[in-house]
């Protein structure tokens, strides 16, 4: 769990799937995106489409509604990216 002022943030598992539709140009924003975030990434699945010029990523992530908010926000203003992002039980 994250410490906050005078308590703690809750802190769950969601699952982020992302579709990079440009992949050429938007694909390394992307992933030097992700490294900042690699400390609250548990697992990230990635699959090219090069014949499509798409990618699919798939990450599983522990952090704060907060964090999963700006993070997913921050993806989704990168050009040619779409993010979806679902909290796990």
């Amino acid at each position: 769990m994250l410490k906050e002022k005078g308590g703690f943030v809750l802190e769950r598992f969601y699952i982020v799937n992302i579709i990079v539709e440009d992949r050429q140009n938007a694909y390394r924003q992307v992933n030097e995106f992700l490294h900042n975030f690699a400390e609250v990434i548990r697992l990230r699945v990635g699959y090219p489409v090069p014949d499509e010029n798409i990618a699919i990523i798939l990450l599983v992530v522990k952090a704060s509604n907060d964090l999963i908010g700006s993070m997913s926000g921050k993806l989704g203003q990168i050009k040619g990216v779409k993010v979806k992002t679902m909290p796990i039980k």
